[in-house]
């Protein structure tokens, strides 16, 4: 029973928090992030170089879009690191490689990512001082569509501790 609870919130709700919750019951968030972030040893010092690494998970029938977008098209997603940090970028972001294919919500080709997407943001310690148990922060400004509608924009606060790699 607890299991079909939205149900009985959609039927009797009249407020626009439970009509939005109707509308994405299924899967109101179709994307999931995680990050991981590593560094060639620890504590870090100015100069340290951190690779953080943010994957996209994405449920079946939606999908995230790519850096480069056609004019008209959907927005690209965007990562960036959070300014207030002891962290500044340290070379452009990389991603996976997308699918180019007919998108009909925007009526144009557009690039894309289904089921997974992984992300690369590295960075280096911007700061004199040395850090112990450092956190690396990012923000991720993207757009899902499946093949009836898009989401609008959403922004996701990631944040993950910086490890030190395991020697190969």
């Amino acid at each position: 029973m607890k299991r079909f609870g939205w149900i009985a919130k959609c039927l009797t709700g009249a407020t626009l928090a439970v009509s939005t919750h109707c509308l994405f019951a299924a899967d109101p968030v179709p994307i999931h992030w995680t990050v991981t972030a590593t560094t060639p040893a620890l504590p870090l010092s100015k100069g340290s170089k951190v690779l953080a690494k943010v994957t996209a998970t994405i449920a079946p029938g939606w999908h995230l879009y790519a850096f480069e977008q056609q004019p008209g098209g959907p927005l690209p997603t965007n990562l960036s690191l959070v300014p207030d940090q002891p962290f500044v970028a340290d070379g452009v972001v990389g991603e996976s490689s997308p699918k180019t294919e007919y998108d009909p919500n925007f009526q144009l080709p557009t690039s894309l990512f289904e089921d997974r997407a992984v992300f690369t943001v590295p960075a280096r310690a911007a700061a004199a001082k040395s850090y112990a148990a450092p956190k690396i922060k990012i923000d991720v400004a993207f757009q899902t569509c499946n093949d009836r509608m898009c989401l609008p924009l959403t922004v996701v606060h990631l944040a993950a501790p910086i490890v030190a790699r395991k020697a190969r």
